[in-house]
């Protein structure tokens, strides 16, 4: 095989692989559902072989499970594991916000503050997508600002579970216009370099995120 034909088939694996990984977080593949990989190749308009490969990626994510027979389906959800991954997601951002106020600049806090706008006029919008967007904007900068590779990294391995829960805690309006109250806390913490503060008002901000999944997941469980 060429080096272009390498190319364009890694290229097609990681569009499957986006693609396919929207769609379980968005809910489009829902929690049990099996993998039919005929009609997901047609859909995505691409042959078996690179959606198998990123069914392996996926799978490696946590977002598909493979049963002893050799199917795939999507991964179940659960209160205990999005207890486990909020709870660990808590205390990584901790460090990261911590770690933040040590290297922040004026620049960066006039983003963050920009990030904070952008997010107030999408929640009036009550554009949920845009929400979600520019609120994993304002977590991702602070990681870049922190300097903390191996926390960020650990953050990014867990992203896609991460995600997947974070859109089932961001079903109403006014849980998101909670959520841009606790930005502005958690930025007003940062600017004073108060980091006992900012570290607490971030766990409390995800942690009232995993309240709200919890209850989502309850009320999927029982349909």
């Amino acid at each position: 095989m060429n080096e272009r034909a390498k190319a364009s088939r890694v290229s097609t694996k990681d569009i499957a692989h986006i693609a396919l990984r929207e769609m379980i977080i968005k809910g489009e593949l829902e929690p049990g559902q099996p993998i039919a990989e005929e009609e997901l190749a047609k859909e995505l308009q691409i042959s078996r072989t690179p959606l198998r490969e990123a069914l392996q990626i996926l799978e490696l994510e946590g977002l598909v499970n493979r049963s002893l027979n050799g199917r795939m389906n999507v991964a179940p959800i659960s209160i205990q594991e999005v207890k486990e991954i909020f709870v660990i997601r808590s205390n990584l951002e901790g460090i990261v916000v911590e770690d933040a106020i040590d290297n922040i600049t004026q620049k960066d806090i006039d983003h963050l503050t920009h990030l904070i706008k952008l997010l107030k006029m999408a929640i009036s919008l009550e554009d949920y997508e845009t929400i979600d967007r520019f609120g994993k904007q304002f977590h991702e900068y602070i990681y870049t600002v922190s300097g903390n590779k191996m926390a960020v990294k650990f953050l990014y391995q867990i992203n896609s579970m991460i995600n997947r829960y974070r859109r089932l805690a961001h079903k109403s309006i006014g849980d998101t216009k909670q959520s841009i109250k606790e930005h502005k806390m958690i930025l007003h913490y940062i600017i004073q370099k108060d980091k006992i503060n900012a570290v607490e008002e971030m766990k409390k901000h995800i942690l009232g995120s995993l309240n709200q999944a919890i209850k989502t997941v309850e009320k999927y469980e029982h349909t």
